[in-house]
């Protein structure tokens, strides 16, 4: 399976590229292909302008089977940039009936639940399947020894859940997008 994994903050010091890169080391060991998407690379220094993505970021999405957004949970919502770059390939069709996890982090104990639950909805609007097997960093700071390893080795299992559902779900979904007609609109 080809995973894209978002990596959803753009802000220095940020601690979610330690989730980012954790889960990446684990899809690997268990004989997955990861690439880390980095919102900070895709969009344009200036958003200002019309928003428009790095073609590398439309390149990763098309070719993977699967999506895993982490996002930190700032002021009880996701941040800005993450949503700028879902949206700079909303019209394209590469999320069409793909599946993704949502992971939160944060610097609490509830690991981003309220950023992920947000995230659903846009994920959803925007053709994804969305699963529920989502992983939460709770208490970030805490979580990451100084070389980037986690400190709770129960995440493995956890993470490693979160994976085998995806990657299910990844096969069923890529054999129907290939096999089954998707039924189209009625015109009124």
């Amino acid at each position: 399976m080809q995973i894209a994994i978002l990596l959803g903050s753009a802000r220095e010091g940020r601690v979610s590229d330690k989730a980012a890169n954790y889960i990446k080391q684990r899809a690997e060991l268990l004989g997955h292909q990861a690439t880390i998407a980095d919102v900070a690379k895709i969009l344009p220094a200036d958003t200002h302008e019309k928003i428009s993505s790095d073609p590398s970021w439309s390149k990763t999405m098309s070719e993977a089977d699967a999506l895993i957004i982490v996002s930190p949970e700032y002021n009880h919502g996701y941040p800005g940039p993450l949503k700028d770059a879902l949206d700079s390939l909303g019209d394209e069709g590469e999320y069409t009936r793909k599946p993704v996890v949502i992971c939160g982090t944060s610097a609490g104990g509830m690991g981003g639940v309220r950023a992920v639950e947000q995230l659903r909805q846009v994920c959803t609007e925007l053709s994804l399947v969305v699963l529920a097997n989502a992983v939460y960093f709770s208490n970030h700071f805490a979580l990451w020894n100084e070389d980037g390893s986690i400190k709770d080795a129960g995440y493995d299992d956890r993470t490693d859940t979160m994976l085998a559902a995806l990657a299910w779900y990844a096969q069923v979904l890529k054999t129907g997008r290939t096999e089954v007609p998707f039924p189209e609109k009625k015109a009124k």
